[in-house]
């Protein structure tokens, strides 16, 4: 039927393609869109999965998209684009961070609130942020600082849980991680502990678990507070794919959820797993193990990224490119730096979590 159809008829195929299903031009097919921030020349710009550019190199700063958006504009001031490449939202802020639950955390005049997708501040500027992660919505919360200390706001900016902690995490799985002196406990979303402020650090909770430090030594308690894997590791990462990076002496390995070290502490260091893979290094360069811990890109790269969206960012030399799941070079090294590709339109603070740990 297609190889004797007509001219007026292929031609009304493809505007379907174009026209309703328009992310099939940079995702390599029907569904998700792929993009990734890349920069040359000093300039930012975003590629598709083949590495062609899908929005010019034009800008000084730009992020990963999430939930449709992408924050970009010059070293002074930020706004947010939409695949196309169009400002929707104006460069009018300090500093941004990204969409999460249909906001977004942007600076203003040394202070923090938060807009829709229209732009619209929803949230005032009147928090502070001095801590390592971006503030976002995750659970329905956002961890904020206001006069230096830490609580939870809900979407209208209302405190439901007050300003009382030194610093927190956020929301995962109903828990977060908060510290009141030198002590990390966790509460829930009423603002009560379920583990008492006792560990020396902490990490958020992946898979009904958390790394604690306890003196010298790591393990991971429940989110009930309960001691399941008892702390004899000298550090510990979150469970991500059922394994979780530990280190014994000064090297590393993996974990299960039982406490079994299951791929053996040989490597000098690891990134977490995600889609199946975790990049090791041994010696000065840096390859990929799948879950069984064998090799599926020999370790061969000045320095890598996770894997996101079935690509993962390498660095050969001084620029970067990336490789597929097969250890192929798909998108050739001549970028200055880049961010992983993400899908554009995903949601969920697991994605958030994954694009903020393998890009900073």
């Amino acid at each position: 039927m297609i190889a004797g159809a007509s001219a007026s008829v292929l031609l009304v195929v493809a505007l379907v393609v174009l026209f309703i299903y328009p992310g099939w031009l940079v995702s390599g097919g029907f569904g998700k869109t792929r993009l990734a921030a890349v920069n040359t020349g000093g300039q930012m710009g975003f590629i598709n999965p083949e590495g062609d550019w899908v929005i010019q190199p034009t800008y000084e700063t730009a992020g990963w998209f999430n939930e449709g958006l992408a924050p970009a504009g010059d070293l002074t001031r930020t706004g947010f684009i939409n695949t196309a490449g169009e400002m929707v939202i104006q460069p009018n802020y300090d500093e941004t961070s990204f969409f999460s639950e249909g906001l977004a955390a942007v600076k203003q005049g040394g202070y923090w609130g938060f807009i829709d997708k229209t732009g619209e501040m929803v949230i005032p500027s009147k928090f502070q942020n001095e801590s390592y992660f971006p503030l976002f919505f995750s659970d329905g919360l956002a961890g904020v600082q206001k006069n230096g200390r830490w609580g939870f706001i809900d979407k209208t900016g209302e405190f439901v849980i007050q300003p009382s902690y030194d610093e927190v995490l956020f929301f995962t799985e109903g828990v977060a991680p908060v510290r009141v002196g030198d002590r990390w406990g966790v509460i829930d979303k009423t603002g009560e502990f379920v583990a008492q402020p006792s560990y020396d650090q902490i990490g958020w909770f992946s898979a009904g678990l958390a790394p604690v430090q306890m003196g010298e030594r790591w393990g991971f308690i429940s989110d009930s507070g309960e001691l399941v894997i008892q702390p004899t590791y000298d550090w510990a990462a979150q469970f991500t794919d059922g394994l979780a990076a530990v280190s014994v002496g000064d090297r590393w390995g993996f974990i299960d959820k039982k406490g079994e070290l299951v791929i053996q502490a040989a490597y000098d260091q690891v990134n977490n797993f995600n889609e199946g893979l975790a990049a090791v290094r041994m010696g000065d360069r840096w390859g990929f193990i799948n879950t069984s811990g064998e090799y599926v890109v020999q370790p061969t790269y000045d320095r890598v990224y996770g894997f996101s969206e079935g690509l993962a960012a390498v660095l050969v030399g001084e620029r970067w490119g990336f490789i597929d799941t097969s250890g192929e070079l798909v998108v050739q090294p001549v970028y200055e730096w880049v961010y992983n590709f993400s899908d554009v339109d995903t949601k969920g603070v697991d994605y958030l979590i994954q694009l903020i740990t393998q890009n900073n």
